[in-house]
């Protein structure tokens, strides 16, 4: 009985999120079932969203489209971003305690570079730091 009342609040919960046009996030209120953002809320966000993605992809030169998927919660007790580690089936979500335009861009510039820091460009990234290391030499060793 109890997993069955789980299940139907679970599907109802997800019913009751707000989408984003393109699937990439989706809006809900921890506390309030009935929380949505306005229309003009929602373009925002979605504005923000292309925006801070384009900033990550510009910043560390990147030609890769990045497009991370998450879920935005709205009042929680605290501003932050759960990123699931390196897992790449989800978990990813964006917490505030109230609708903040830049709250928000902050945690999607986060889950945008997640999306860049792969398995491969940490061991690139890494064995790069370890050939610097040893190609550095003290001066005083060159006497």
């Amino acid at each position: 009985m109890l997993r069955v009342m789980l299940a139907v609040f679970v599907l109802v919960s997800a019913g009751l999120a707000q989408s984003s046009s393109d699937g990439s996030f989706s809006v809900h209120h921890s506390k309030n079932a009935k929380f949505t953002l306005s229309k003009s809320q929602m373009h925002d966000a979605e504005s923000l969203y292309q925006s801070a993605c384009a900033a990550v992809r510009q910043n560390f030169h990147s030609t890769t489209e990045l497009h991370p998927h998450f879920t935005v919660v709205i009042g929680a007790d605290r501003n932050e971003v759960h990123s699931g580690g390196m897992k790449v089936d989800g978990g990813l979500e964006i917490w505030m305690t109230k609708w903040n335009p830049t709250t928000f861009a902050q945690g999607v510039v986060v889950l945008a570079f997640q999306q860049l820091l792969t398995r491969d460009a940490i061991t690139q990234l890494g064995d790069r730091a370890i050939r610097s290391t040893n190609a550095t030499v003290d001066v005083a060793e060159l006497k």
